[in-house]
């Protein structure tokens, strides 16, 4: 009606009273910091899409990539005491929010790094903005998130500048030295990556088994200690969802076990007494003593043409992928790359399940919580 026009009519208006007003505050004091914040919670205009000769849009997806291309047009990223205003803290959190990009580890790397690259790496801004990303997805709980996490670390923590510093100049040595410690094996851990292959012997202690030759839909790579308490309710679970599921859907298991020393008796024995019929490698105690007693007669050594039995990343395998305590899972699809890991005997029955068509079969294994939180703990 009239009275509703008129008010949508005076709303305009103001709406553009409002905004000459701002323009006009950003024009008189561009250098000081009101003038920097004004600026900074105005939204970029966006253009009109290109359209065709019909007058129909080209690109349906114009103005939002417009959007987010020119999102940070407003924001001075050269003035370090913006990082103070929580203006500019909601913004950061809102471009790497779900409603600017797709929530996926790869996409956020590639738009952290496109952003953390333009800052100067000596200002509070890089600091801030580094470290806030940092540590965002290093609390994530969204499984693959900690792609993103490492690679921050990785490149603007461990990977020295021109300087030979790192990046990270507000972290104290040994904090760094901690971040950066076993980085690179961390790096080969993560969702989409093919994990480095385990050569190792099994309970006869004579045959070598590896994983990258399994002719597997999905392997599951299962650490394990039979001393662990944790790992005498879980590995015997794994054993029966092996038997009565994922054998027959072409399902390996790949445990590999604690067993130097008094150990190697003992992952025999329970091995024997649960009867786990998945594969069961080890660094087994005579593998043990024949590495420290001579290595190059194990791995393959520069300037030694001889073919070796195994490698120097599977003899020393919790380093490998980094095991400091058990148990640990890793799924892996049939190129051997990692889809899922550190996830309970329930959550692997789930996810196979639906992987494979087959989520309206009885659940063996019901959701347990406690196993659960367990088994995504970092460490």
């Amino acid at each position: 009606d009239e009275g509703y026009k008129s008010l949508t009519n005076k709303i305009e208006a103001l709406n553009k009273e409002v905004d000459a007003y701002q323009k006009n505050l950003i024009t008189t004091h561009s250098s000081k910091m009101v003038g920097r914040i004004v600026k900074m919670s105005m939204e970029v205009e966006i253009p009109e899409s290109p359209k065709d000769k019909d007058g129909k849009e080209i690109d349906p997806e114009f103005k939002f990539n417009y959007y987010r291309g020119h999102y940070w047009d407003n924001v001075d990223l050269k003035f370090d005491a913006l990082v103070n205003n929580p203006v500019f803290h909601n913004k950061l959190e809102f471009y790497f929010g779900k409603n600017m990009m797709i929530q996926h580890w790869d996409t956020v790397i590639r738009y952290a790094f496109d952003f953390c690259d333009r800052l100067d790496q000596k200002s509070k801004m890089f600091e801030y903005c580094v470290g806030w990303i940092t540590s965002t997805y290093g609390k994530s709980e969204i499984m693959g998130m900690d792609k993103v996490y490492l690679y921050m670390v990785n490149r603007y923590y461990c990977t020295k500048n021109a300087e030979g510093k790192s990046p990270a100049f507000w972290v104290a040595e040994d904090k760094l030295k901690e971040l950066c410690d076993n980085i690179e094996n961390k790096l080969n851990l993560v969702v989409g990556v093919r994990p480095p292959n385990l050569i190792l012997k099994d309970t006869t202690d004579s045959k070598w088994q590896d994983f990258y030759s399994l002719n597997a839909e999905y392997t599951i790579l299962y650490f394990w200690d039979p001393e662990c308490g944790h790992c005498k309710k879980t590995t015997p679970k794994l054993n029966e969802l092996y038997l009565k599921k994922l054998k027959a859907r072409n399902v390996e298991v790949f445990a590999i076990g604690k067993a130097i020393g008094k150990d190697f008796e003992g992952w025999k024995k329970f091995i024997r007494e649960n009867k786990l019929e998945f594969i069961n490698v080890a660094v087994t105690d005579k593998l043990y003593e024949l590495a420290k007693k001579d290595p190059n007669s194990l791995v393959p050594v520069p300037g030694d043409p001889r073919k070796k039995p195994t490698t120097l990343e599977s003899l020393n395998y919790q380093t490998t992928y980094d095991i400091f305590s058990t148990p640990v899972v890793y799924i892996l699809d049939k190129d051997k790359k990692i889809i899922a890991k550190r996830v309970s005997i329930s959550q692997i029955e789930d996810m196979l399940d639906h992987l494979q068509n087959k989520k309206d079969e009885p659940k063996l294994f019901p959701p347990d919580k406690e196993e659960d939180e367990q088994m995504q703990q970092k460490h």
